[in-house]
């Protein structure tokens, strides 16, 4: 009966495809996303004009802050946007000085400047001003690229300058990236983004769910759920059988160690460091396939670390010998049995 109605739901989910798939077929006109995603050379800057006082006054409002948002074209000339601003996340808006952001920006204002109309951005900015704070939100973003790593479903990011003016004067200058929008995210990917119902994890795609689970605890990383839909974007795409868990937001992972992060009361962990496995009812079979597949992208995985040029040598040698612990318990069979199987 629980096939059946997973069935079901699937093919009510499935509707909408035929209209992302012609969707996609026509958005071959780069996005802002694509624009700033084009050139990793250097690191895009962004000018985004505000009345920052109040913006960082009230942040925990979810109303939008009219802003202007200045960059630099591929000819070398300057462009410059109308834009609407607002504080996004939770726990970052309480802890942190400069939450992360979403701007929304005028669709004839993107399309006269020959980008599609994709027009929401998501900005996480460091969370202060400071060194500490700057390594925290490369580390972060470094897991993004790391997620890529291990999954064809991932959220793309890019890191930018962002120098907050106010009042006509520079007020901020801040390492940010820019995270893929869902929207645009299940475009690229020809899918759809579930945004409403329960979700249950036998309601997901079980190969790309117990990746998704590896990872989480590679990284150390307890702050998701499913059922709670925290920290987790959901899709339905023509070539899975279930709905893709995708991963996000790792200010709480072990290997980013925040300050502020702690894991939750009810865990039996005392640091975030700790790992600890949270997927649920994974079988011996999936537990080594998911192995099999993580080892098969150690080497890739570790590239992708020594190649980070955004983080000095120290810290990059941190976080491998954070990896490589990772890699070691799935080295040992037994131990992969004791920790991950959990039916």
């Amino acid at each position: 009966m629980r096939n059946i109605l997973l069935i079901f739901t699937a093919l009510l989910l499935w509707q909408p495809f035929a209209g992302a798939q012609e969707e996609q077929a026509v958005a071959s006109t780069p996005s802002f996303f694509d624009y700033l995603c084009a050139n990793e050379k250097s690191t895009p800057v962004l000018n985004l004009e505000t009345d920052w006082n109040a913006l960082i006054r009230r942040k925990m409002s979810k109303e939008y802050r009219p802003g202007m948002l200045g960059f630099i074209l591929t000819d070398g000339s300057a462009a410059k946007v109308d834009v609407q601003i607002r504080s996004r996340g939770n726990m970052r808006k309480q802890v942190c000085h400069f939450p992360p952001l979403r701007l929304k920006i005028p669709k004839k204002q993107l399309r006269n400047l020959g980008f599609s109309s994709y027009n929401d951005v998501k900005v996480v900015l460091q969370c202060r001003s400071g060194s500490r704070e700057a390594e925290w939100l490369l580390k972060e973003l470094l897991i993004y690229k790391l997620y890529e790593c291990v999954s064809p479903v991932a959220m793309r990011t890019r890191l930018v300058q962002v120098q907050g003016i106010h009042a006509g004067k520079e007020k901020n200058n801040l390492l940010a990236f820019l995270l893929e929008y869902e929207d645009e995210m299940a475009t690229r990917l020809g899918a759809k983004v579930i945004k409403q119902g329960v979700v249950r994890v036998h309601g997901l795609e079980r190969t790309s769910y117990v990746r998704m689970c590896f990872f989480q605890y590679m990284i150390a990383n307890t702050d998701w759920s499913v059922p709670n839909k925290h920290n987790l974007q959901f899709i339905m795409a023509p070539e899975y059988p279930g709905m893709v868990p995708i991963a996000y937001d790792f200010d709480y992972a072990g290997l980013v160690l925040t300050s502020y992060a702690v894991p939750y009361e009810t865990l039996p962990i005392k640091s975030v460091t700790d790992r600890y496995f949270m997927g649920h009812k994974i079988t011996p079979e999936e537990a080594m396939e998911a192995r099999s597949h993580f080892l098969s992208k150690k080497e890739e995985i570790m590239q992708v670390c020594r190649d980070f040029e955004h983080l000095d040598e120290r810290v990059k040698r941190s976080v491998m010998r954070f990896i490589t612990d990772f890699f070691s318990i799935i080295e040992d069979e037994r131990q992969v049995r004791r920790t991950f199987v959990t039916n």
